[in-house]
């Protein structure tokens, strides 16, 4: 964990120098007490970071001089999470975490058997979820903080979304993820690569349907199993994202 990285705005860099107001004035003004002279990290909401030194802190804002700038670094793999709403905390669990795992975008869906009601509170679970994937990308040093839609009903979402990879999680069927991950590396005798982009789609705490797979499955996505335990949600989906980015992206 590191308490001397904070984000920043693209629109209030000002040539080589930057202001630090509110939230992030105060983390590094109390929290951090970073003093003037140190250097700290920044990143931008484009996933640009630059190197900066503290030239002044005052009670309501910290200036920096920007010392070096470090272009976005793209994943090998980008990776979107399509999650059937489960219940509140472990939603956020799985923001959180697949944060830190390096998602670029998270998908909430709505399913036949989601038990979670939202109507009348998106945009206040949005502002929460981009909230918490904000502060979990600050903690693992990542530079981009996934984008988080608007929930989406099953259909539409597998009707619409064009990754490389689609891959859905199934208790019934499929083959074992690990072994699809093994031969997207290639080696001398395989020609294959990570595709640039995959879809993982994980299903709510009742399950899917069997209507649900099979439409899901007829629309190009390829099931994958963790294995014979059947596993919490977010726990399936904590499991499924390290592997991904463990053989493809670290």
């Amino acid at each position: 964990m590191t308490s001397n990285r904070f984000s920043i705005k693209q629109k209030n860099l000002r040539s080589s120098t930057v202001l630090l107001q509110g939230k992030e004035h105060f983390h590094l003004s109390k929290v951090a007490r970073i003093k003037p002279q140190e250097r700290v990290w920044l990143f931008d909401e484009k996933g640009i970071n630059y190197l900066a030194r503290v030239e002044e802190v005052k009670e309501d804002r910290t200036r920096l001089f920007i010392l070096e700038k470090m272009d976005k670094v793209e994943p090998k793999v980008k990776i979107t999470v399509a999650q059937a709403l489960i219940k509140s905390k472990n939603m956020d669990i799985i923001i959180q975490k697949s944060t830190e795992l390096g998602v670029t975008t998270f998908i909430p869906v709505i399913s036949t058997r989601t038990i979670i009601k939202i109507e009348g509170k998106i945009q206040k679970k949005l502002e929460k979820w981009q909230k918490i994937a904000h502060e979990a990308a600050k903690q693992s040093q990542h530079s981009s903080v996934p984008a988080i839609l608007s929930p989406k009903p099953l259909k539409k979402l597998i009707e619409e979304r064009r990754e490389v990879k689609k891959l859905i999680l199934s208790e019934n069927q499929g083959k074992h993820l690990k072994d699809i991950l093994i031969e997207g590396l290639g080696s001398k005798y395989q020609k294959e690569n990570p595709p640039s982009s995959v879809l993982v789609l994980i299903g709510p705490e009742g399950g899917w349907t069997e209507e649900e797979e099979a439409s899901i499955i007829s629309h190009g996505f390829e099931a994958v199993s963790l294995g014979e335990r059947v596993l919490r949600a977010e726990t399936a989906a904590i499991c499924c994202l390290a592997l991904i980015y463990h053989f493809w992206n670290s």
